[in-house]
């Protein structure tokens, strides 16, 4: 025949499917073969060649007419120039030899009033092999196959010897920890449990001084107390101290900076970018304040895995409670403006949980330096942070 089909491999088209369309292509030829005198003139195709760099297809063979019309499978090329021995066409505009899944694709070259010439593309062809990586870990065992029937039984052989225990491999790395997701909605709260027995009668112990109605008796120093005659702030001893008159507890901040999550010099974004909206989304929530409530995955230090001193419940504060913190001397006190009992406070801007009313990207921050002043500022911008529980 003046035909030559090449079928190379079938990469993209199936065995059975690939079979059928070669037997397809065979009767359509042999149905449409000329007469022996013609078979001479006949376009022959002997080589196609992809350029990835220019985007081109050479076509090299015998007897090219003029004016060929030349097809990938149903996709036209476009013809840049042909003589009697070579083709080139250009891979169609939007359609780059990169953007073709890698196969065996079936090239048509045609001429006017002459059977057409199919030819055999690789594209996308692997290259050379490589050398042999090292051997993986075992795979899980596969599921057993049908039991065969038994064969006869063959003479016992002769016990081999045994072969010697082979060397221990090593252990593979350990996969990086994957990133922390979001804290989970509040549970529903539960029901209120039945009412306790009444307590037995106090020592008399008198707390008539106490103020009426607002005030009452509390335990502080290992001795009963007004709650009035408390100090402003108590230090509790376990890196939390407590407002005797807004009844918050807050983190106690740490300057060692050797890994904890209480450390005075971390900073921390509101939100993921820079035009965020009002998911919480940022560090501030998924590594501050996850680390505070027992959720280590951002931090590694003493005490991962448990809440920090013993509270699940600590959360950003809102504008008001941050702007509480000032000292009393506001808005002249000296820089940075905050009682020291509160541990070491950089004199700048720490983040409040509140957002800008009618700005979604935008949160009220509050700084410490010699004023306790509060402003709003974009949510992807990174600054301090001191968390609180209580109060709600």
């Amino acid at each position: 025949m003046g035909i030559r089909i090449l079928i190379a491999r079938f990469g993209a088209i199936g065995g059975l499917r690939a079979f059928r369309l070669a037997m397809a292509v065979a009767v359509v030829c042999f149905a449409l073969r000329p007469s022996p005198a013609l078979a001479a003139g006949l376009p022959l195709v002997i080589s196609a060649t992809v350029d990835y760099t220019q985007g081109t297809l050479t076509i090299s063979g015998q007897n090219f007419g003029s004016a060929p019309t030349v097809t990938l499978d149903s996709l036209a090329f476009p013809t840049q120039s042909n003589s009697s021995g070579k083709i080139v066409a250009n891979f169609p505009s939007g359609k780059a030899p990169s953007s073709f899944l890698p196969g065996t694709y079936f090239l048509t070259v045609q001429f006017k009033n002459q059977l057409p010439s199919i030819f055999a593309v690789d594209i996308g062809a692997n290259g050379a092999p490589g050398p042999v990586g090292p051997v993986g870990p075992r795979g899980l065992p596969g599921v057993a196959g049908a039991v065969g029937a038994a064969g006869p039984v063959g003479p016992s052989g002769l016990p081999g010897p045994m072969g010697a225990t082979g060397a221990q491999g090593l252990t593979g790395a350990a996969g990086p920890i994957g990133p922390q997701g979001m804290p989970g909605p509040v549970g529903a709260t539960g029901a209120t449990g039945p009412q306790g027995p009444a307590g037995s009668s106090g020592g008399g112990v008198n707390f008539t001084g106490c103020i009426a109605k607002i005030d009452y008796a509390v335990i502080y120093q290992g001795a009963w107390t007004c709650r009035s005659a408390l100090p402003h702030y108590v230090d509790n001893g376990d890196g939390t101290v407590t407002d005797s008159k807004t009844g918050l507890m807050w983190e106690k901040k740490t300057s060692a900076c050797a890994g904890e999550i209480t450390c005075v010099n971390d900073t921390y974004v509101w939100a993921n970018v820079l035009s965020g909206d009002n998911d919480q989304d940022g560090t501030l929530f998924t590594a501050f304040l996850a680390g505070m409530n027992g959720l280590y995955g951002a931090f590694n230090f003493a005490g991962q895995g448990t809440c920090f001193a013993g509270y699940c419940d600590w959360r950003i504060p809102t504008v008001n409670e941050l702007r509480s913190l000032a000292s009393s001397g506001y808005p002249n006190c000296a820089s940075p403006c905050i009682d020291p009992i509160l541990g070491p406070t950089q004199s700048t801007w720490y983040w409040s949980s509140t957002t800008l009313a009618g700005a979604a990207n935008r949160a009220w921050r509050v700084g410490f330096f010699q004023s306790g002043d509060a402003e709003e500022h974009i949510k992807g911008e990174p600054f301090y942070a001191r968390a609180v529980r209580g109060g709600r």
